[in-house]
């Protein structure tokens, strides 16, 4: 299974030659999933696939793969990976945090994680600082060894970023218009999404705090036609295996009815109304 081919689409600011993949917990879940580091210019990439069931396969050149799925890997802000780990080991009660060595916390998570992984993740130096600066109060003990905790209101602060309607998915506007009426209620709308869609990568906890602070969206009604319709959470690729992920919608086998042609209609009335030709031969009383 390690030695099977596989088929990635990789964005084209990417080269999979240069790709390492990592088996890290899934933010939301702890689920371990399938990340590819690009680490030459500190990208993490999230891993999903497309499932074609059996019904499709690969020709490659001198080559053929029987399973058609295909991974698609889309880049992920590797803080949110960040702000779990630090969330799960700096935790002292609720809503209250402890300082950690983060080398010390590379060394506790190797006991529970895939260690050769994560010495690539934090290995990235500038995403490293980068979370650290946005996610955390620090502490210098020394000129060689930082300790950090998780600071609430930069948390706060960078989810509500994330959480800008000005990233809303195009995608989604006609269905939010449609859903919700009035330009107000539109706008509460597209924050309630956002913050919906960026809880897909945040434990609980935070995913709740997040909530809280846009007041719980009990402005907006909880329709079934939007909910039904948002984007949902991702099945993310297992290490172990790349025959998970979201099948592909079932194509209709019905053929479409060509619709009938004045002349033909014209026709078909005219047969309706003629008699048929054995009237013509009938005995005569």
């Amino acid at each position: 299974m390690a030695n099977e081919r596989r088929i990635l689409v990789v964005p084209k600011e990417q080269s999979s030659k240069s790709l390492q993949q990592l088996r890290l917990p899934h933010p939301r879940t702890g689920i371990f999933s399938s990340y590819y580091a690009d680490v030459q210019n500190e990208v993490l990439l999230e891993a999903a696939t497309i499932d074609m069931k059996g019904k499709r396969s690969w020709l490659g050149d001198g080559w053929v793969l029987g399973n058609g799925s295909a991974s698609i890997l889309t880049p992920v802000d590797p803080l949110f990976l960040y702000l779990a780990l630090i969330t799960r080991f700096s935790k002292a009660g609720e809503g209250e945090w402890k300082f950690v060595d983060i080398d010390s916390l590379q060394l506790e998570s190797h006991e529970q994680m895939d260690a050769a992984s994560l010495i690539v993740f934090f290995g990235m130096k500038s995403v490293q600082s980068r979370a650290l600066v946005t996610l955390c109060e620090i502490k210098a003990i020394s000129s060689d060894m930082q300790v950090v905790k998780i600071d609430n209101s930069k948390v706060i602060d960078w989810l509500k970023r994330k959480c800008d309607v000005s990233r809303f998915p195009k995608s989604l506007e006609g269905v939010v218009s449609s859903v919700a009426a009035g330009e107000e209620l539109v706008e509460q709308a597209k924050v309630r999404e956002m913050a919906l869609l960026v809880s897909e990568y945040l434990p609980q906890y935070w995913a709740n705090r997040i909530f809280a602070e846009f007041g719980g969206f009990a402005e907006v009604s909880e329709s079934e036609q939007l909910l039904s319709k948002r984007v949902q959470a991702v099945v993310f690729d297992d290490p172990t295996s790349y025959t998970m992920g979201v099948s592909s919608p079932q194509a209709s086998t019905a053929k479409p009815v060509k619709p009938k042609s004045a002349k033909e209609k014209q026709l078909e009335k005219a047969a309706k109304k003629s008699k048929p030709i054995t009237s013509f031969f009938q005995k005569k009383a």
